[in-house]
């Protein structure tokens, strides 16, 4: 073994979650382990540019216009994804679509790798089973439960959410020592916070206003225009902040949106201190995407979940709800109404900023980090 350990981190760009949690752990690792050599690549770039462009776009066209569909999808290969013949099909369709990876994973040589989504997972697994490496092959399961998808051979060690994504991967198969519940990995800057009033003024904001921030997401998917929309007979009770991330329509929607209504209103684009954001806000609204659930908890703020995409999102929105970190938004166009309570009930927001900071695992990506960077040590 090399004196400074190299180390490969894999994600696919399907959804916005995946390649933020490797970054999360690449941050980690200059913090954990500056000398060690991390390289972080999107299976994806290995492939054909039309695969790469159907398998990307195709999922984010899919839960913008037809979510039940995604739904269905989502139910359908959860049962179906552990069964040896459709393993085998997704094995075969895998290789012949990244046969440039098998050249570079050789000439790099990492001596571990992590997979933040389940292709490279499962690709690295059949290069170990075919017995063509036998390097340490660790897995981040990105939302709060597992799907079957995750579940794959010839992983050394998973990292999950909870106890109860534990639970299930050693119901199907995996031994208990080689599951460790470190929760999702998030940038490390979401483990230090300032007071709301300190990132208030740091952004320009009204320390004397509650301060909502709305969310749409890194690829900007979600009903964000017609939620900043409902707050058009809403008087300067508040200020809103709109982040419309890389979906530039979604932000000129809500700019003009933002200039009929007579509370306060910022938008932003896709913004690199979401954090301070997040530091500012008294409830965030937010779709319940793995990674930013995991940073608002990380942050004890209270979240109103909006329009959960069928499937892990559904998923992760029960798990928030049942832990008591969050309220759902049923009707969209009555959310001013159900923030304005919630507002008021300073007992309600204080437990829900509570139950989040007990969920809350802000130290995921460093936790994560140290446990492999100490088993490639050995």
């Amino acid at each position: 073994m090399a004196k400074h350990p190299c180390i490969l981190i894999l994600h696919a760009t399907a959804g916005a979650g995946h390649k933020r949690a490797a970054e999360a752990l690449a941050a980690a690792a200059k913090i954990q382990a500056p000398e060690a050599e991390v390289v972080v690549r999107d299976i994806l770039d290995f492939t054909a540019p039309i695969f790469k462009k159907t398998y990307a776009e195709g999922y984010l066209n899919l839960v913008r216009t037809i979510p039940e569909l995604w739904g269905y999808l989502y139910s359908r290969i959860d049962k179906n994804a552990t069964k040896p013949h459709e393993a085998n099909i997704r094995k075969v369709f895998n290789k012949l679509n990244t046969l440039t990876f098998t050249k570079f994973f050789k000439e790099l040589q990492p001596d571990a790798v992590i997979c933040t989504h389940f292709m490279p997972l499962e690709i690295i697994s059949t290069f170990i089973q075919e017995g063509k490496t036998s390097v340490p092959l660790y897995c981040v399961v990105t939302d709060f439960a597992v799907h079957a998808m995750w579940v794959i051979k010839n992983v050394t060690g998973y990292f999950v959410a909870n106890e109860e994504s534990k639970r299930y991967m050693v119901r199907h198969g995996q031994a208990e020592s080689s599951v460790k519940c470190t929760g999702i990995p998030i940038d490390p800057i979401f483990s230090q916070s300032m007071s709301s009033e300190e990132a208030k003024a740091r952004l320009g904001l009204d320390r004397n206003l509650p301060a909502i921030l709305i969310l749409g997401g890194g690829f900007g998917v979600g009903p964000t225009a017609q939620l900043l929309g409902s707050f058009i007979n809403v008087g300067a009770q508040c200020q809103i902040m709109v982040v419309a991330g890389k979906n530039q329509e979604m932000q000129r929607n809500a700019e003009a949106i933002g200039q009929t209504l007579q509370c306060p209103v910022k938008v932003f684009g896709f913004v690199n201190n979401i954090h301070e954001l997040m530091d500012a806000s008294d409830l965030i609204i937010s779709k319940p995407g793995g990674l930013t659930s995991c940073e608002v908890l990380a942050k004890k703020k209270p979240l109103a979940i909006i329009d959960p995409i069928p499937g892990q999102e559904q998923r992760n929105c029960e798990y928030l709800l049942e832990i008591g970190a969050a309220v759902r938004l049923y009707d969209i166009d009555d959310a001013p109404y159900k923030i304005r309570e919630l507002l008021n009930d300073k007992g309600r927001m204080q437990q829900m900023a509570n139950n989040a900071g007990k969920a809350a695992r802000p130290n995921a990506s460093l936790d994560i980090i140290k446990d492999v960077i100490a088993s490639v040590m050995e």
